[in-house]
């Protein structure tokens, strides 16, 4: 019986790296047709309005925002989103006005409640003012290059493409809990895009960067439609294709600035994660538990008790780093080689947090408390919400 376990956690560890290794394929693949991607002059562009919600001063707030008012795109608008005029961030944005004079902005402040979604309520706001034929969706504490917008827009020359969104790169790390977020964006979420695309056939829309056309998003019920559902990026990719259309990931990259991380941040954003899948669909959650050969491995140290034990630990951890490394240098992360020995820890944190969805359902987000039910659907814990 004990032969047997260790061939089943040995197997597991196999399959786990040779997923790694398959995902690094993919990405690579992906990553070099990027290089092809070639924008088709164009007499005119759709106007694009960019939905961007703000709460606070998030990590490079201001560089970020400046990433956007030099977009190299030319007809789009910036509406920002704010529930207080007391945000601090609201200075900010009034700054850069006065510094990009020729961008045309709207400051939306409103802290009406249609929902349980905090960045939904705030989108609902906003979005009576948009007045593009696309909407770009987009999270405040990301930049991008100047040609993001049109190597999005690019994408709808598809005519069968409903959405499109774009992978994203962590940069800017810190400290520790900093540097494992920006491990697991550049090396397991950002591969793990294309990987579930291709060989899996399942569209993951990611939050920060959507670009939907209007008249889509009004069709599968605007915002309003998302309103207490805390994966809302997703829901939205399962009515886009419940149209008919299809989503594409372009192969180009959002930046995610994430400078100082604590490490309950970085527990209490997994263990959300975690519980959201979970509950989205449970069969493909299972199958990821067999993605982290690292965690597998110290398990089967932990069974072993014993120097070979240790010994396949290492070597898997070592294995599994290496294999990391080639994609954070694919999106060319700011990540240093020496870092790198931040992964096992990372990895084991992750496994560990794997199980927290069969314990319970319940999350903490902006000082709220819910259950989540099937589909990511938000259920009030307390009926003191602070949204």
């Amino acid at each position: 019986m004990g032969n047997f376990i260790i061939i089943i956690f040995t197997l597991v560890i196999l399959f786990g790296l040779l997923y790694q290794i398959l995902s690094v394929i993919i990405f690579k693949n992906k990553f070099d047709k990027r290089n092809d991607i070639r924008i088709k002059g164009k007499k005119s562009y759709p106007f694009i309005s960019i939905l961007k919600p703000i709460k606070g001063i998030d990590d490079q707030l201001r560089d970020n925002l400046i990433s956007f008012f030099k977009l190299d795109y030319p007809d789009y608008e910036i509406i920002f989103g704010l529930h207080s005029y007391s945000d601090p961030a609201l200075e900010i944005i009034r700054k850069l006005m006065k510094l990009f004079p020729s961008v045309k902005v709207k400051i939306i402040i409103n802290s009406f409640r249609i929902g349980l979604n905090p960045k939904i309520n705030n989108l609902y706001n906003m979005y009576p003012s948009a007045g593009g034929t696309l909407i770009f969706i987009s999270d405040s504490n990301t930049s991008v290059e100047p040609n993001f917008l049109k190597l999005l827009e690019n994408e709808f020359e598809d005519k069968k493409i409903g959405l499109v969104t774009a992978t994203i790169r962590g940069i800017g790390a810190k400290n520790i809990s900093s540097l494992m977020e920006n491990l697991h964006l550049n090396a397991f979420l950002s591969p793990s895009v294309f990987v579930a695309s291709r060989i899996a056939k399942i569209s993951i829309v990611i939050g920060k960067a959507i670009l939907i056309p209007k008249y889509l998003l009004e069709k599968i019920g605007g915002f309003e439609a998302f309103k207490n559902y805390l994966a809302e990026d997703y829901m939205m990719g399962i009515k886009v294709m419940e149209m008919g259309y299809k989503i594409r990931t372009a192969p180009v990259l959002v930046n995610n600035i994430n400078e100082k991380w604590t490490l309950k941040k970085f527990l209490n954003r997994h263990s959300r994660w975690a519980k959201m899948r979970a509950k989205i669909k449970i069969t493909t959650y299972l199958l990821e538990s067999l993605s982290n050969p690292i965690s597998t491995s110290f398990i089967l140290a932990f069974i072993l008790h014993n120097e070979l034990g240790i010994i396949q630990f290492i070597i898997i951890s070592i294995v599994k780093s290496l294999i990391d490394s080639i994609s954070l240098s694919l999106i060319k992360s700011d990540i240093k080689r020496y870092q790198l020995i931040v992964i096992p820890i990372k990895d084991l944190i992750i496994g560990l947090l794997w199980y927290i969805p069969f314990i319970n359902s319940r999350i903490s987000w902006r000082n709220n408390h819910f259950t989540i039910q099937k589909g990511s659907l938000l259920q009030p814990f307390s009926t003191n919400l602070n949204i």
